[in-house]
Order: structure tokens, then sequence, then C-alpha cells
């Protein structure tokens, strides 16, 4: 199962192998990061208290940030583990 789309694949194929390595490792971070922005900004809300817009819109772009740096750390990370 791949969880990258075919059309993107294609344009993630035609990058160097160990460019590749370099793009998922930071990428794997950065989701990382936005991973902990969540959790951080969970923890933060059940202590003060949410502040519904605030609070709502930095939920939801840490949350595409990060899902779209995970499909990318994957599609990169998958692109160099091929043999060439």
């Amino acid at each position: 199962m791949n969880i990258v789309p075919s059309s993107i694949q294609e344009q993630i194929n035609r990058v160097d192998r160990q460019r590749s390595l370099y793009i998922g490792i930071s990428t794997g971070l950065v989701a990382v990061w936005s991973f902990f922005r969540l959790i951080w900004m969970l923890y933060i809300g059940m202590t003060f208290g949410w502040y519904f817009g605030a609070m709502a819109f930095q939920v939801v772009l840490w949350g595409v940030i990060g899902t779209g740096a995970a499909i990318a750390s994957v599609g990169f990370l998958t692109r160099y583990n091929k043999s060439s």
C-alpha cells in the first residue's frame, strides 16, 4: 500500500538518491515538530482554557503541515531505499 499518489511519486523518483535522503530526513523532522506542537497545544489548552478561534486555527495549521511533511518524508525515504 502506497500513501503517496502516483503522480507525486513520479516527481519524487526524478530526485537524486542522496538528495532524497536529506529531504526525507528534513521533512521527517518537520513532521515530528508538528506532532510536538499539537501535543503542546493540547496541554496549553487544557491548562489555561481553550481560546477557540486562535487554538482551532493553530491546530488545523500544524495538522496540515505535519500531515504534508509526513507524506513527503515517506515518499522521499522510500525513494532512497530503492536500489539505484
